[in-house]
């Protein structure tokens, strides 16, 4: 009963607080899309259904903070009001004690690897629909007879006239800053194409001249009967281009082909070992917020924030350590889980010894009163 209780009690403060992160979390991305809205007059409509894509990442970070959090404060509230003190004297251990927690833990990272192995990836592959659909659509305005169009990285373009069919006539295009080898070229004509398959832009110029320099003042030129630019698609929030985060999780185990065995295995452990930190966090917070009520809560706030921080900075560690590596290297990100879970285990193992007290505890231990059991 007391175990279904504190379960309970973990419920609310959890949903609360993975509310409140992941609007803090998502206020970057928020910002950049309702910028969306004003400079390119994207629909509304369209920049919510590109934020809605983007929850299952903000989710899948933000759930084991929230376990951190729920289970420290919940704890602390009990310490507090001596509901642990009396769990204690009616003889619960803390690994009984661990049992809810343990298990709260383990739904919430269930649930998070629901979101990174199969939400994620068909919200990432979503939003990139999304994006290359808004592309298509607002080329078309962006791209205005007269006006220079900075939206392609590294390069400046400029058309005299466009026609109905978006056919482009009059094209100048050069890079943005210019430098001694720089190359400037010049279309009577041309059009824009976006491909789905490679998710890029492809500017096709027909009928033009290139004109190149060198370090050295050289200066020569080249007439084409057509000549393509290929861009990779201007990132509408800004985000960058990662095409293995949309793949399906089934994909990613049974084929290699498109990305490589180590980006394939390095992307996969990351979807695995995300969600492990939530049953981690679970069972090293548990420690923490068994508090003295006559020390107060403080200590226990900054210690759950110190075990946050540690955590992803050993993350984030793995993560670069995986870089560049052999595909067996990505084992790697499973150490920080396995790293605070054990701490986790190993502090409530001691304060399961030392639950009676300490002064029970070394009447326990005491010398004579083992040799005199023994006689006994």
């Amino acid at each position: 009963m007391l175990a279904r209780s504190l379960f309970l009690q973990l419920i609310p403060p959890f949903l609360l607080a993975t509310f409140i992160l992941t609007f803090i979390l998502s206020m970057d991305t928020v910002y950049k899309l309702i910028n969306l809205i004003v400079s390119r007059g994207v629909p509304v409509g369209s920049v919510l259904l590109m934020l809605l894509y983007r929850l299952p990442q903000f989710l899948s970070v933000t759930l084991p903070i929230a376990v951190v959090i729920t289970v420290v404060v919940v704890l602390v509230r009990l310490s507090n009001d001596l509901e642990l003190t009396a769990m204690g004297a009616s003889g619960l251990s803390p690994w009984q004690l661990s049992v809810p927690v343990a298990t709260f833990g383990l739904l919430a990272t269930i649930l998070d690897l629901g979101i990174t192995l199969w939400m994620q990836p068909a919200g990432y592959a979503a939003y990139e629909e999304e994006t290359l659909r808004l592309l298509r659509s607002q080329t078309a305005k962006t791209i205005r007879p007269g006006v220079l169009n900075y939206d392609f990285p590294g390069k400046v373009l400029y058309v005299e006239s466009k026609s109905p069919n978006e056919e482009l006539e009059g094209i100048f295009i050069s890079d943005t800053e210019l430098r001694p080898s720089s190359m400037v070229s010049l279309s009577s004509k041309g059009q824009l194409l976006i491909r789905e398959k490679e998710q890029d832009i492809l500017l096709q110029l027909k009928q033009g001249t290139m004109h190149f320099g060198n370090a050295e003042g050289g200066y020569r030129t080249m007439d084409f009967e057509e000549f393509q630019y290929q861009f990779r698609p201007p990132q509408l929030d800004g985000s960058p281009n990662r095409k293995v985060w949309g793949v399906p999780t089934m994909d990613l185990i049974q084929a290699d082909e498109y990305f490589g065995e180590q980006t394939r295995q390095r992307e996969l452990q990351l979807r695995l070992t995300t969600p492990m930190a939530c049953l981690a966090f679970a069972l090293a917070a548990l420690n923490i917020g068994m508090v003295d009520p006559r020390r107060g809560r403080s200590n226990a706030y900054l210690q759950a924030l110190a075990l946050i921080v540690i955590h992803y900075i050993l993350w984030s560690f793995s993560k670069e350590l995986t870089i560049g590596k052999e595909p067996m290297k990505a084992v790697v990100l499973w150490i920080p889980p396995i790293l605070i879970g054990l701490w986790g285990v190993y502090q409530i193992q001691l304060n399961h010894q030392n639950w009676r007290g300490p002064l029970m505890w070394c009447w326990d231990h005491l010398p004579f009163k083992n040799l005199s059991d023994s006689k006994t």
